[in-house]
């Protein structure tokens, strides 16, 4: 069985491998951290840090919010702050949530 993270040097660190995987395309949290086998709290550390470094050039990590998909309702303020989907949503209380997306452009 082929290992998810033979396509990354042995080298690379965690940070590196999220840009090359966010660089490949939109990626959910949970996406994140099962193709990565990173721990959450690391993850969600490594992931602030890609986007304060990623400042400081052309590209930018671009975060779709989690939506409802019930009734469409979309979670902007928390975009920034919280890295997976809240638990239900406040418009319908429906708990069929949309993890936010990450991908750098």
């Amino acid at each position: 069985m082929d290992d998810p993270n033979s396509r990354f040097e042995a080298t690379s660190t965690l940070r590196q491998r999220i840009v090359d995987l966010l660089g490949t395309g939109e990626w959910g949290f949970e996406e994140l951290r099962r193709e990565l086998e990173a721990p959450a709290r690391m993850l969600e550390e490594d992931r602030r840090h890609v986007e304060r470094s990623l400042r400081r050039g052309p590209e930018r990590l671009c975060i779709d919010p989690a939506r409802c998909l019930s009734c469409g309702f979309t979670f902007r303020e928390r975009a920034a702050r919280h890295l997976h989907a809240p638990s239900r949503c406040p418009r319908c209380r429906s708990e069929r949530i949309a993890d936010p997306r990450f991908h750098i452009a």
